[in-house]
């Protein structure tokens, strides 16, 4: 089962916009498809220049990489910068 680490710097935002993307993450957790399963979510990545990071894990890699384009077109107006750290388990 692969896994999926994924990095994210989000914009400067208004309080508007704080509470539009809050929503919008709510309702992609509540929409991910079967496969893929948000293992972790964590606020801060000290030592980084990350605001936190995802960790998901996946039935297989083709199952996350079909979803990744839509994933980040969506959150793409609040997250400037992602990096992605994929792994394999033994």
């Amino acid at each position: 089962m692969p896994a999926f680490l994924v990095f994210y710097q989000f914009k400067t935002m208004s309080k508007e916009e704080v509470e539009r993307a809050k929503k919008e993450w709510d309702n992609i957790k509540k929409s991910l498809p079967a496969g893929v399963e948000l293992a972790g979510e964590y606020d801060h990545a000290w030592g980084s220049e990350y605001n936190g990071f995802l960790l998901f894990h996946a039935s297989n890699t083709d199952t996350f990489l079909n979803w990744w384009p839509n994933f980040k077109d969506n959150i793409r107006w609040y997250v400037t910068k992602t990096h992605t750290i994929v792994a394999k388990k033994r």
